[in-house]
């Protein structure tokens, strides 16, 4: 009885350290943006803000950011989809949003080390560049929300 008992204690440890390795996993991978232009295409649309703003809306959040560009217009989310900023009325709880961690959009700012960030819509793909560097692989939410 008392080994079955460690065996499932050992079990379950490893269970959870396993689904907190997967969970803690940052969303996103930084690019050179020549290499970036040339992976993901051209900047169909974009959006300018600075990056010290950025930053501030950020403090807003604990994990993670979501972003949706349209018609000129962004609108940031943080965690569980609350909203954190917009230029325009959000209203639809279903909108797809471009996820990624918090610390890689810090991160991709304090490497850009630029005062303005550009939001960017390309063919099929998202991305945030700042300076020499750009943001990309984020995670569609929905349907993939943490």
């Amino acid at each position: 009885m008392l080994k079955n008992t460690y065996q499932i204690h050992t079990f379950i440890l490893i269970f959870f350290l396993i689904l907190s390795s997967i969970f803690a996993q940052e969303v996103g991978q930084i690019f050179d943006k020549t290499e970036a232009d040339n992976l993901f295409g051209e900047v169909l649309e974009h959006k300018e803000m600075s990056s010290n703003q950025l930053t501030q809306i950020l403090q807003g959040t604990d994990d993670n950011a979501m972003f949706l560009l349209g018609n000129n217009q962004i609108t940031i989310l943080g965690d569980d989809r609350d909203l954190l900023y917009s230029t325009t009325s959000f209203t639809d709880e279903n909108q797809v949003f471009h996820l990624y961690s918090k610390s890689k959009v810090l991160a991709l700012i304090q490497k850009g080390g630029e005062n303005t960030l550009r939001f960017e819509n390309r063919n099929d793909v998202f991305t945030i560049t700042n300076g020499a560097y750009t943001l990309e692989y984020a995670i569609n939410c929905p349907p993939d929300c943490p």
